[in-house]
């Protein structure tokens, strides 16, 4: 089991059936998912299948999911996740997702710097992010995040 990870305005919590109504809020939207690697979601049942997935991914030891929620109001606002482990386990992707209407807060800055915390607890020397040639508010983020640009990816060492 993977732990959650508390920080001031969020936890870093296993994601649960009883989130899809946030995760169809999240993955339904044109803005949210403009860059994201899934379409659009246009039906809950696309939900239930995404989270069948997580679940399989985290048995295999393929990836690592949490969900975001914000302490405040307990809602799911985002994702972010650890995935292609390489295979002496010193390196990987990170990835998020984060509802649009918490841009431009600095949740997913938050996340993401409890997830480098426990990224550095697993071994993980290096992390690395595959961010779209045109998603300008991600490359923002993760180079405030010390993430440098090479070879088409954001890489950082932790």
């Amino acid at each position: 089991m993977k732990p959650d990870l508390h920080g001031s305005r969020i936890v870093l919590r296993s994601i649960q059936t009883n989130d899809s109504d946030d995760f169809f809020e999240i993955y339904s939207d044109i803005q949210t998912m403009e860059f994201a690697s899934d379409p659009v979601f246009t039906s809950k049942d696309m939900i239930f299948q995404m989270l069948e997935s997580v679940v399989r991914l985290e048995k295999s030891g393929e990836s690592l999911e949490w969900a975001v929620m914000d302490k405040a109001t307990n809602k799911v606002i985002g994702t972010c996740g650890l995935h292609g482990f390489s295979d002496n386990g010193d390196s990987c992707e990170i990835g998020c997702l984060l509802n649009s209407s918490y841009w431009r807060q600095g949740y997913m800055s938050e996340a993401l710097s409890l997830l480098f915390s426990h990224a550095r607890s697993l071994g993980i020397k290096e992390l690395y992010a595959d961010i779209d040639e045109g998603n300008f508010r991600s490359q923002a983020l993760f180079n405030k995040l010390d993430f440098k640009a090479k070879n088409g990816q954001f890489q950082r060492f932790l």
